[in-house]
């Protein structure tokens, strides 16, 4: 989904508030104040009339679980997920999503970026505000976990991943198989070898079938086998191309 395609906080907030979900009864923003606060929330009802307004638009990850939880529906949601949740689901961020990004998804002719390299593509385009190196490596640690909208946006766009998967345990799980599977391929020089076999990009179709005779032949272990062709039956992640980080 691009920046155009989605909608901003503010729109899916006010939608919430006027027209809720099936079961959920329509809040004032006074009503979902009160509602935050029994629940153990700290919101005031002016700062949700300046999120719905798009007075205030980038609040921290707890105000949007706050927020979704209120309003029954998935954290993902504010971010172009899904909005239904599970029984027994009680989502937050996920700070082993930005783990797995950074150790993951970088090109193959180097190794993963440092935080000084995130935070200084972040902060450049100006988008997403500005957010320094110390910060980023605060998050990876997890020395601190209540990141504002705006850096969770700008995370999700420089490793090119949807940024429910911050938040989607679901979403998280088929893109950290797709992650492993990856990692696996990479180590096997299998990714290396199908891009120098072909001039252009091969369609899914014919990258796996190249990719399942390149494994059969080099003979991994059988667990690394295994977790490309689980990959394989599923349409990959939305992960950007390693060339559109160097």
């Amino acid at each position: 989904m691009t920046d155009a395609q989605r909608r901003s906080f503010a729109e899916i907030l006010d939608q919430l508030c006027t027209s809720p979900p099936a079961g959920q009864v329509r809040l004032t923003n006074a009503a979902l104040a009160d509602v935050i606060r029994a629940r153990g929330g700290t919101i005031t009802h002016t700062y949700i009339s300046q999120l719905r307004k798009g007075d205030k638009d980038n609040p921290s990850c707890r105000t949007i679980e706050d927020l979704a939880a209120a309003l029954g529906v998935h954290p993902a949601y504010f971010v172009g997920g899904r909005g239904e949740l599970r029984q027994g689901e009680s989502p937050r961020w996920r700070p082993e999503s930005l783990r797995r990004l950074s150790e993951s998804v970088y090109p193959t002719s180097r190794g993963p970026f440092s935080p000084e390299e995130v935070a200084s593509r972040i902060s450049s385009g100006g988008q997403y505000g500005s957010i320094s190196a110390s910060y980023v490596r605060e998050l990876l640690t997890g020395v601190s976990d209540n990141p504002r909208l705006k850096h969770v946006l700008g995370l999700a766009d420089f490793y090119g991943a949807d940024p429910a998967y911050f938040f989607d345990d679901e979403l998280a799980a088929r893109i950290d198989e797709q992650l492993e599977a990856r990692l696996a391929m990479d180590k096997l020089g299998v990714n290396t070898v199908i891009l120098r076999a072909t001039e252009q990009a091969p369609s899914q179709g014919v990258r796996n079938k190249i990719m399942m005779a390149l494994v059969r032949a080099l003979k991994p272990d059988a667990d690394v086998e295994d977790v490309i062709i689980r990959a394989c039956d599923t349409e990959p992640p939305h992960l950007a191309e390693d060339d559109t980080k160097e």
